[in-house]
C-alpha cells in the first residue's frame, strides 16, 4: 500500500559556486532532524563531476540547481542545469540509506518524486521569468529567485557545500 502524500520541509540554503557553475541548494527532508550535510557530500561531488565542461557555452549560462533529499526509503541529489537555451537535463544519485551503502548514480526505475517536482516546477517559472524574456536574459535575477524557506547557510560552510 503506498503512504498517503505530506508535505516536506523543503529549504533553500543559498548559493554554491562548483567548476565555474552558480548553483542553487535546495533540501527536502523525510522526518525530523536536519539535513546531514556530512552523509550527503560524496553524492553532491558526483553531481557537480558530471556537469558539462565550460559552465558558460552558447545556449548554456552556467546556472542550475542541487536538491538534497532525506527520503523515506533512500538518500537522492538531483542536479539540474539549463543547456540549450531552454532545456533542463537532470542526473540523479542514489544511496540507500543503510550501513555500508554508496552513493551511486540511479539506474532503473529511480528517478525524481513528487517532492523534487515542485522545486523544479518553481525553478522552470524562476527560469522563464529572468532567462527567456524578450527585455533579455538576467543571470543575477534567476539566481536570486528560490523556492523552499530560506535556511542561514553560509558558501563557506563545508556542510553544505
Amino acid at each position: 500500500m503506498m503512504e498517503p502524500f505530506e508535505p516536506r520541509p523543503t529549504s533553500f540554503h543559498g548559493l554554491r559556486s562548483a567548476g565555474g557553475w552558480q548553483l542553487k541548494l535546495y533540501s527536502i527532508r523525510h522526518g525530523a532532524g536536519p539535513v546531514d550535510w556530512d552523509f550527503f557530500a560524496p553524492g553532491i561531488a558526483l553531481a557537480e563531476a558530471a556537469l558539462p565542461q565550460p559552465a558558460a557555452a552558447e545556449g548554456r549560462p552556467g546556472v542550475g540547481f542541487l536538491i538534497v533529499h532525506q527520503g523515506r526509503t533512500g538518500n537522492y541529489v538531483v542536479l539540474g542545469w539549463w543547456d540549450r537555451e531552454n532545456e533542463l537535463p537532470l542526473r540523479i544519485f542514489v544511496h540507500p540509506g543503510v550501513p555500508g551503502g554508496i552513493w551511486r548514480r540511479n539506474e532503473g526505475s529511480e528517478s525524481i518524486c513528487v517532492w523534487d517536482l515542485e522545486i523544479i516546477w518553481a525553478e522552470r517559472g524562476f527560469y522563464v521569468e529572468t532567462m527567456l524574456v524578450s527585455t533579455g536574459e538576467s543571470v543575477p535575477e534567476y539566481l536570486s529567485r528560490h523556492a523552499g524557506t530560506t535556511t542561514e547557510f553560509s558558501p563557506g560552510d563545508t556542510r553544505g557545500r
